[in-house]
């Protein structure tokens, strides 16, 4: 099922109370439930799902969803087993370094690049495609690391007993973040 499917699917709209999405070989968790403020029931059984997309990746915004119900049975998310990773040295292109710059500018509102960003709209529409770091708040563009965090669902919903906990999706902007993350956040890599 392609994303586009899926928001089809979901043209319920605010209103839509209970999404089934069982068996449906989907990857990654859709990124658009946020938007359904009635959901109450989430079926994801048996898809591919191995991780909550950077969407709503943030415990609170996980948890806020107003679900009464949660199932996630016979999808692959991630084990929470550490392994030993090889640091490498950050190494940005020239475009990214400028994209870091122009976009950090512009959170701390910066008048002269907010008013430079006007007159270049191909700019802007990268600077639109921006990613914020989970540690250091940061804007970056093409270069992170994925990362999980495990966040027990909420109290609120009804779950299956052997759900404890929940891996979400966490992007960091560098190794350095990397080495600063808490202890519940680890990095994936192809094993």
């Amino acid at each position: 099922i392609t994303e586009k499917m899926l928001v089809r699917a979901l043209k319920g709209g605010k209103n839509t109370k209970i999404v089934t999405l069982s068996g449906k070989k989907i990857t990654k968790m859709p990124s658009s439930l946020d938007k359904l403020p009635g959901l109450k029931t989430l079926n994801l059984q048996n898809n591919q799902i191995s991780k909550v997309c950077s969407e709503i990746s943030t415990l609170t915004q996980f948890q806020n969803l107003k679900l009464r119900e949660f199932y996630c049975e016979g999808n692959p998310l991630f084990l929470k087993e550490p392994v030993t990773a090889v640091q490498q040295d950050d190494v940005w292109s020239l475009q990214e370094i400028t994209s870091r710059f122009i976009m950090n500018e512009l959170s701390e509102k910066n008048p002269f690049v907010m008013q430079a960003i006007t007159w270049h709209p191909l700019v802007k529409n990268i600077m639109s495609q921006r990613r914020k770091c989970a540690i250091c708040g940061k804007y970056f563009l093409t270069i992170w690391l994925e990362c999980v965090e495990f966040v027990p669902p909420s109290k609120k919903w009804k779950i299956s007993r052997n759900l404890q906990l929940v891996p979400l999706q966490i992007l960091i902007c560098s190794y350095t973040c990397f080495n600063q993350r808490g202890p519940n956040l680890f990095g994936i890599a192809q094993v």
